[in-house]
């Protein structure tokens, strides 16, 4: 794997890599909310910044007014400090997104396509990584690296991957390995779910929820868990595997099931899963939605109440690349004093919500996050 040895981010200590975190998450700041965030003196603060100005990953920017003495001067990050690619790839569609060290997306593509064989999935993300850096004039040995989020499960074997159902014929290929040849630069990969909810605490989450649940409807049904600010990944990186609770043979929240539904009563559906196309088809069709949905609700207020009374979380974002449309009629039912899903039995109320974070594709916009909260280790 390509190794970026002489980048200003080798050898940074766990408080700068929290420093630099904090001000892509939370914009400018004095040296003094530095001191705070890591427990350290202001003078310890003082060099540790210095160092990181050397470096260039940071710049001052203006002094704050009011108050007692001289005014404190901001930290910003410097945005061509380095960059990071999000891949969101599965069998109907691969988005790319660019975005500078801040955590801004400078630049997306999505291609839609039926892709079953993981050397054209790789081809498709090589075209499109040149045609973005070439858009947004920047080297390719600025990048720091590439996430790649996709539907799998990890395998206790670490180079294996446990890939689902509709990606099942990209199994067999080094997918990490190739990849990161093709782009020359780091690549992890990581599940949907995760990277979601990696790029709402990372970027999105206005309220400051520490402690949430990102329930990830897609092909299939997913989540992730974030626990005191942190994703919590279990013990080989599966936690959160909510639609294993529900058998396939049943009625699920998911687009396969949506898209299957609707293919039964109307005959024709939209070839790829472009949630624009979806969302016009679906408007024509209230009337097919509308009885899925009676089906489908139930079912969301079973899992979403299960994810309550097991972890407890402030909020449940419902997010996944099922139509907005839909996931906005699926919210009424995760309320359960209304929905009552299993009868008498209570837990405590989360919020729910949509997902602040509010880009094409939050799972691309969240993989590529996940590259810039780890940058200084990869």
């Amino acid at each position: 794997m390509p190794r970026r040895t002489d980048h200003a981010l080798s050898g940074l200590g766990s408080s700068q890599a929290a420093a630099l975190r904090y001000l892509r998450r939370n914009g400018p700041a004095p040296r003094t909310a530095i001191a705070d965030l890591c427990g350290i003196t202001p003078a310890a603060a003082s060099m540790m910044t210095r160092d990181l100005l050397q470096r260039g990953l940071i710049s001052e920017g203006a002094r704050r007014q009011g108050g007692r003495g001289a005014p404190p001067v901001d930290l910003v990050l410097t945005p061509s400090a380095g960059y990071a690619f999000g891949i969101h790839a599965n069998r109907h569609s691969i988005t790319l997104t660019l975005l500078d060290f801040c955590g801004t997306i400078i630049g997306d593509l999505q291609m839609h396509g039926s892709y079953h064989a993981f050397s054209e999935v790789g081809a498709v993300i090589a075209q499109a990584s040149e045609t973005l850096l070439s858009q947004t004039s920047i080297s390719r040995p600025a990048v720091l690296g590439a996430g790649l989020a996709m539907p799998t499960r990890f395998s206790k074997e670490t180079v294996s991957l446990d890939l689902a159902e509709e990606i099942v014929s990209w199994s067999g290929a080094d997918l990490s390995g190739s990849l990161s040849r093709l782009l020359d630069c780091p690549v992890l990969i990581e599940n949907d779910a995760n990277a979601a909810a990696m790029g709402e605490m990372a970027l999105g989450n206005k309220k400051g929820d520490a402690n949430f649940a990102y329930l990830y409807l897609s092909e299939g049904i997913g989540s992730g868990i974030m626990i005191d600010g942190e994703l919590y990944r279990g013990h080989i990186g599966n936690a959160g595997e909510i639609g294993a609770l529900r058998a396939r043979g049943l009625s699920r929240p998911s687009f396969e099931d949506l898209a299957q539904w609707c293919r039964e009563r109307i005959g024709t559906v939209p070839d790829d899963r472009s949630p624009d196309v979806w969302s016009e088809f679906l408007k024509r069709h209230s009337d097919t939605l509308d009885i899925w949905l009676q089906r489908a609700g139930p079912e969301t207020a079973r899992l979403g109440f299960m994810m309550s009374a097991v972890l407890g979380p402030s909020a449940i974002y419902v997010g996944g690349t099922l139509p907005k449309l839909v996931r906005e009629k699926l919210l009424p039912w995760l309320d359960f004093s209304r929905s009552r899903p299993f009868g008498e039995a209570r837990v405590v109320q989360p919020d729910i919500r949509l997902p602040d974070v509010a880009t094409a594709n939050p799972v691309a916009f969240g993989a590529a996050a996940m590259i810039l909260h780890r940058a200084h280790s990869l």
